[in-house]
């Protein structure tokens, strides 16, 4: 089964860090190697250079002993003391130059013997020369013992360099074998990586490709749902609109032909079929109500509104005038936090939403507490909110969402009469003026309503066409 481009992403990413780690572990045990054998290299040559530095010394020394046996002149004998000073020093360098060779370690040993021996033939043709002058001196070098140490000193150093010259052409080969190991090694994973890389930039630009193909081909079924969904809507509003305009002329005329029954046919009648009589006018009349709040919702959304600057003081004025009916009847006391700001709204629209939110305010009131509606109004940012409080029953947290929505009632009809779409147009007309509604209630406490609108001085233009 073939692995979703994301996971061979991660699985490349993987092996690419795994390669790098593994590359990282050998480079550093090859670069140790090197560094130890040219350490070794460095160790050997220091050793060569020791042992030249001790046949060096004991030339200096012979020299002087030479100088001093011929001329009798103690000058001579600075080479001599300077070299009897350094030696001991050289031959201490090189046994700890040699401790890691015991092949070598043994051949210091000697060589220090045969020194000390060659030290001693030095001071005593010295002394000899000081005491009893040129002629003892110089037989005793006539007899070539001197000479037969100093050869035995040379054999030893030389046989010590032939050893220490054949560790450096081995621990130079090894150096340069790891070195280029090393490389090697260091070029493949280099390589190996780059590889691993460019499949993973490759693998990372088919996901994505691959994600914007996806992401580009949902948009398109969104945007095709949602274009299918849009005209069921507009088909499912038309058809709401003309059922409810055709419902009109029917129950105008079940509505007539009730009131001509009692008021035609009123004698004929007994009280049942009065009582019949008259609940058929109130359920026309409800119907009608009802009819008419749906006409208006469905109005809402298929009209286009043009934003204009409103004065919301003389739009509140206006409103009183057609609810005074209703605040007389309901003896309501309205008081409105005068001058209210502007707004950017379509002046039906915003009449009918806050006319609904004012008679709601009237309406919802517990029995025999006078109605009590406050109106004020608040800038904020870009916007201004309009508040409308009242004293009335209040509503729970838990409904303060739904009673937005068309037909959704919390009191029977008995109790408070309506159609349960009041709010849902005051919502539906706030929004498509670009605006926000919203409630602060707890039982028993009352609400306060609110509707958002932008404000004139936010820099946009006001004659404009409000988003359906």
């Amino acid at each position: 089964m073939r692995r979703p481009l994301a996971q061979q992403v991660k699985v490349g990413l993987v092996l690419a860090l795994v390669l790098l780690l593994i590359n990282a572990l050998v480079s550093y045990r090859n670069i140790r190697r090197v560094i130890e054998n040219e350490r070794s290299v460095s160790h050997t040559q220091q050793v060569l250079a020791e042992l030249e530095g001790t046949l060096s010394t004991l030339k200096d020394a012979e020299t002087g002993q030479r100088g001093y046996l011929l001329t009798g002149n103690e000058n001579y004998l600075g080479p001599y003391k300077r070299a009897i000073a350094q030696i001991s020093t050289s031959i201490d360098s090189l046994t700890k130059l040699t401790a890691d060779n015991p092949n070598q370690e043994q051949r210091i040993y000697i060589l220090q013997q045969a020194i000390t021996t060659k030290l001693a033939e030095l001071e005593e043709t010295i002394q000899i020369r000081q005491e009893q002058g040129f002629e003892p001196a110089v037989e005793v070098v006539r007899t070539n013992r001197g000479k037969q140490i100093m050869d035995n000193i040379r054999q030893q150093i030389a046989e010590m360099k032939a050893i220490e010259n054949s560790l450096l052409q081995q621990r130079s080969k090894e150096s340069r074998a790891s070195t280029q190991q090393t490389l090697l090694t260091f070029s493949i994973a280099i390589t190996v990586n780059v590889a691993l890389l460019a499949l993973v930039y490759y693998l990372f630009r088919r996901n994505h490709l691959q994600t914007e193909q996806e992401k580009e081909t949902l948009e398109k079924r969104v945007s095709n749902r949602t274009q299918q969904l849009q005209a069921a809507n507009d088909d499912l509003e038309a058809f709401g609109y003309s059922v409810s305009h055709d419902l009109q002329a029917p129950l105008r005329a079940m509505h007539g032909f009730a009131e001509a029954l009692l008021e035609d046919y009123s004698d004929s009648l007994d009280e049942l079929g009065k009582e019949y009589a008259r609940r058929i006018v109130l359920s026309a009349l409800r119907l009608e109500d009802l009819i008419q709040d749906l006409l208006a919702y469905s109005h809402l959304n298929r009209s286009e509104l043009s934003l204009k600057v409103i004065d919301l003081t003389q739009l509140l004025l206006e409103v009183m005038n057609e609810i005074q009916p209703e605040i007389e009847e309901k003896q309501a006391e309205i008081k409105i936090q005068s001058p209210l700001p502007q707004v950017l709204g379509h002046r039906p629209t915003l009449v009918q939403a806050i006319t609904n939110l004012l008679l709601n305010a009237m309406k919802f009131v517990k029995v025999g507490v006078r109605p009590q509606v406050q109106v004020c109004a608040e800038r904020h940012d870009n916007c201004v909110r309009l508040w409308v409080a009242d004293n009335g029953i209040g509503i729970a947290p838990e409904h303060q969402k739904r009673i937005f929505q068309v037909f959704e009632r919390l009191h029977g009809q008995e109790t408070y009469s309506g159609t349960g779409i009041g709010l849902a147009i005051v919502r539906k007309g706030i929004e498509r003026m670009d605006g926000q509604v919203g409630v602060e209630s707890q039982l028993g406490e009352g609400s306060k309503f609110w509707i958002e609108l932008r404000s004139p001085n936010d820099g946009s233009t006001h004659n404009i066409a409000s988003r359906r």
